[in-house]
Order: C-alpha cells, then sequence, then structure tokens
C-alpha cells in the first residue's frame, strides 16, 4: 500500500479529539426514527433489508466457499488469480452482511457487528497465506501480511471492547476505502501493488479487481457511516448507492460483454439494490 494510504491512517488514528466512545449502540430510537419519516416508500425498511442482506449472504457465501465455482453462474470460467479475487470479493460480501445484520437485527452494537464482521475475510487472508494460494499467484507477500494484519487488528480491537475501538473502526473504513478504490478504477495498477505480472493480469482477473473494489468501497462506506452514527437503515441506503453507480458505469463501459458475462444476469441485482434504497434512505 502506497504512502497516501499511511498518511491517511496516521491522520484517523491521531485525530482522537472527535472520537465517539469506543462502544457505539445501535442508532437511538431507529424505529421511532422510521416511524416519523416512513411513509415515502409502500415497501417495508425491515423486509428491504432483509432481503438484500439475504441475497448478499448467499451470493458471497457462494463465492467465499466455491470460488471455482461461483462465476460459473454467470458464463464465466475464472482462472487461478481471479478465482483468488473472487474468494475475497466473497469476503467482502459477508463483511458486509454481517455488519448490516448484526446492527439490525441482534443485539450487537455497532463496534462488535464490525469486528465480527472481519473474521471471515481475515481467514480468508490467513488460509491463502498459509496455503500458498497468494504466492502462486505471483502476489507479494509483505503486502498481504500487512492486509491481514490491518484486519485482524481492527477485528480485535472492535470485539474486545478497547478503548481505541472506535478509531480502529475509523481507520479500517479508510484503509478499506482507499486501498479498494484503487482496485475498482485502477485495477491493473492495483493488482501490481500486489506484485502481480502483466502476464498473469487476464480480462476475468481485472473483472474481479473491480468487482472487489466495489465491494469494499460499499463497506466503507457503510462502517463509515455507522461510526459516524448515522441511523443504520440510511447508513445501509447510503452504502447501496456506490454499489449501483459502479453496476451501471461497468454496464455502461462494457466490461460485462469484453468477458462473455452473461449480463442480463446483472438486471436482477441492479434491481434488487436500486428498489432496496427506496424504503432505506426515504
Amino acid at each position: 500500500m502506497n504512502l497516501k494510504v499511511f498518511t491517511s491512517l496516521a491522520l484517523v488514528l491521531f485525530d482522537t479529539a472527535n472520537a465517539v466512545p469506543s462502544f457505539v449502540p445501535k442508532a437511538a430510537a431507529t424505529k421511532q426514527a422510521l416511524s416519523i419519516r416512513g411513509g415515502g416508500s409502500p415497501l417495508d425498511p425491515d423486509i428491504a433489508a432483509k432481503v438484500l442482506i439475504g441475497a448478499l449472504s448467499v451470493q458471497g457465501a457462494y463465492s467465499y466457499l466455491a470460488p471455482n465455482k461461483s462465476m460459473r453462474m454467470y458464463n464465466i470460467t475464472d482462472d487461478k488469480l481471479s478465482t483468488l479475487l473472487t474468494e475475497a470479493a466473497g469476503g467482502y460480501f459477508l463483511m458486509y452482511a454481517i455488519t448490516a445484520y448484526g446492527v439490525l437485527f441482534t443485539d450487537m452494537s455497532t463496534i462488535k457487528a464490525i469486528g465480527a464482521a472481519q473474521i471471515p475475510f481475515a481467514l480468508s487472508f490467513l488460509r491463502n497465506i498459509l496455503s500458498g494460494e497468494f504466492e502462486s499467484c505471483g502476489c507479494g507477500m509483505p503486502v498481504q501480511w500487512l492486509n491481514l494484519a490491518i484486519i485482524s487488528f481492527a477485528a480485535y480491537a472492535c470485539l474486545s471492547g478497547a478503548d481505541y475501538a472506535t478509531t480502529a473502526a475509523k481507520a479500517l473504513a479508510v484503509y478499506i476505502g482507499l486501498a479498494t478504490t484503487q482496485f475498482r478504477f485502477a485495477p491493473e495498477a492495483a493488482l501490481e501493488t500486489w506484485g502481480i505480472d502483466l502476464k498473469d493480469r487476464s480480462p476475468v482477473a481485472i473483472f474481479e479487481a473491480k468487482c472487489l473494489g466495489q465491494l469494499g468501497i460499499i463497506n466503507a462506506v457503510l462502517i463509515g457511516a455507522l461510526i459516524s452514527n448515522v441511523d443504520a437503515y440510511k447508513s445501509l441506503g447510503y452504502s447501496g448507492i456506490p454499489a449501483l453507480i459502479c453496476l451501471a458505469l461497468m454496464k455502461i463501459s462494457g466490461d460485462f460483454e469484453k468477458i462473455g458475462f452473461e449480463v442480463a444476469k446483472i438486471y436482477p441485482w441492479m434491481a434488487l439494490v436500486a428498489v432496496s434504497l427506496i424504503p432505506l434512505l426515504f
């Protein structure tokens, strides 16, 4: 990760003057707020959130547990690197689903939900480091160890209720946001940062890198909004905006067609996100 990322992390870590307490509860009076601002949509926000979280959980679990098969439903055959990226994308799907469900539908505090959501992603990184998957794909190992250390530290801080947990969660949102923005909008540069040779950056791997990037961005938005005490339902809605924009950009730019992706299968995802935004935001 480059100097800009470390600079941003340093600024966040030392910006404790306005930090809120380490244990950030769910947004106060969320249900009352919903009743006050209700009526803007005939859809119930609870139902919208559960359907969205459920769909993301299923796709995430499939990508996480069977990354070499999950893209076949879209008529895509993964190579070794793209399979690795698909698994990471699955980890981000699960990170998002666990955070959202934990905050909205359990008694878990916001901080602990964020911490618990890092576990699948951290385990995936640890497995791929120890099994040699990262190395066999040509990834530079110092970067992977750094990623694992940051995610694991944030998970520990949030789950243990450390005094610095809120600051750690803020730093996590910044780190994920910066790193995955590069993957979304400059995937080849991001893969180069990982140490991947040019010859190994296949069109499918570049596509998967973009998918990984946009999933990281929505996680960063969700975590950032929640840690800033934004209403939990609105946080979910705000995070859906970049998801919808990124999907639309991929369609407009022809990214799906370039790799033979069955474009018709992306429309239900776009519709799901778009329809969910209305009750979550209004």
